[in-house]
């Protein structure tokens, strides 16, 4: 028992450190971006950005906050297994399937949606698409933006969401690692267990249920998506726009109430944008620009830029390797071993791809 909480604290010290962590990157990495792109004088934007940045409203029904309640989904999933001590093969085979409900055309989607919130969280960013607006006009700047995602890149303030969204998804890789490698470390403990050392049957059955298990997601719950609704932070003078939302946001995450990327006075080296990724990004920032802007939710750029092949493929080929896991396991304990490495270690890894050199670096950690 001391050893099991022992690894529960393990997972709140990593939460409570990450809390205490953010960054702000102050040059831009020098992406180019197709299109025209619009200049805006650097010290004018200084002088009007407070008169600019009004908040960002959108509701609970909106598509990517109803994306984005997938993502809230997947953390909480993570949350209340990794803090779980499994004491049955029942218990075990509940967390894989899960787990399982948690696709490719899941994850990706909900991922991308709620980076695009967090963009909203950043207030240079959003201060500077409503000084374009106010400077070229809504029609114009939308124009753009649905030209070309990667035009949002050019948007003042965008070095910051960027980092903020590396930072995020750093975090959230972190946690799904830390979980997979206590599912790993309980896989042996469990070998002690007479509940544990028994033969596993039904596999046929137990593949159909993780194949279907994406087919019965877990319902949306709405007072999530009120928090994940919360109006975009363009402005600190008002304590209810900045705290209290940003508070209620991180909640909504099970981030707690500060996470690495929203604490804006730590001083250390930021994450780097793995070369090849810039698209997934600009479609990030460009879903969050398009939500300042006001466009219509039914505009099929919303879905099209939701998706992140990437990250979809990536989690469903650590689908296949759980499948075979299963296939070829014979005792119970043998499933830890399975969710450990396909379903988070492996998705750790997707979810952390985005960030430059994170293989590497966790091929060194495990």
């Amino acid at each position: 028992m001391r050893h099991n909480n022992i690894k529960i604290f393990i997972i709140i010290a990593v939460v409570a450190i990450s809390s205490s962590l953010y960054a702000q990157d102050m040059q831009t990495d020098g992406e180019e971006t197709g299109g025209e792109v619009l200049e805006v004088a650097t010290d004018t934007l200084a002088q009007s950005q407070a008169s600019y940045a009004q908040p960002a409203h959108f509701n609970s029904n909106h598509i990517v906050v109803r994306t984005a309640g997938r993502w809230a989904n997947y953390q909480a999933s993570v949350n209340r297994w990794g803090s779980k001590n499994i004491s049955s093969a029942e218990e075990l085979e509940t967390a894989m399937i899960d787990f399982a409900s948690y696709d490719g055309a899941n994850i990706a989607p909900g991922w991308m949606a709620v980076n695009a919130l967090i963009a909203l969280q950043v207030p240079e960013y959003v201060a500077g698409i409503r000084f374009w607006e106010k400077s070229y006009g809504r029609e114009l700047v939308l124009q753009r933006v649905h030209q070309n995602p990667m035009a949002s890149m050019q948007f003042p303030g965008a070095d910051k969401a960027k980092v903020a969204i590396l930072r995020a998804s750093q975090s959230d890789s972190d946690k799904v690692l830390l979980v997979g490698q206590l599912f790993k470390e309980q896989a042996y403990s469990m070998q002690k267990k007479s509940w544990a050392n028994k033969k596993q049957g039904g596999k046929d059955l137990r593949l159909s249920a993780i194949r279907l298990s994406p087919q019965s997601p877990t319902p949306l719950n709405m007072q999530t998506l009120q928090a994940l609704a919360a109006p975009g932070i363009s402005t600190l003078e008002t304590p209810y726009h900045s705290e209290t939302a940003k508070a209620s946001f991180l909640s909504a995450l099970k981030l707690g109430p500060r996470a690495a990327w929203a604490n804006q006075s730590a001083d250390f080296d930021a994450p780097k944008l793995t070369p090849g990724r810039e698209a997934t990004i600009a479609r990030i920032l460009g879903l969050a620009a398009l939500m300042v802007l006001d466009e219509e939710p039914t505009h099929p750029d919303f879905r099209h830029w939701l998706d992140d092949i990437e990250l979809r493929e990536c989690i469903d080929w650590s689908r296949v390797h759980l499948k075979q896991c299963v296939a070829a396991g014979h005792f119970v304990f043998e499933s830890s071993f399975c969710i450990a490495e396909h379903q988070l270690k492996d998705g750790g890894q997707c979810i952390g791809d985005i960030i430059a050199g994170s293989r590497s670096k966790i091929s060194v950690m495990h």
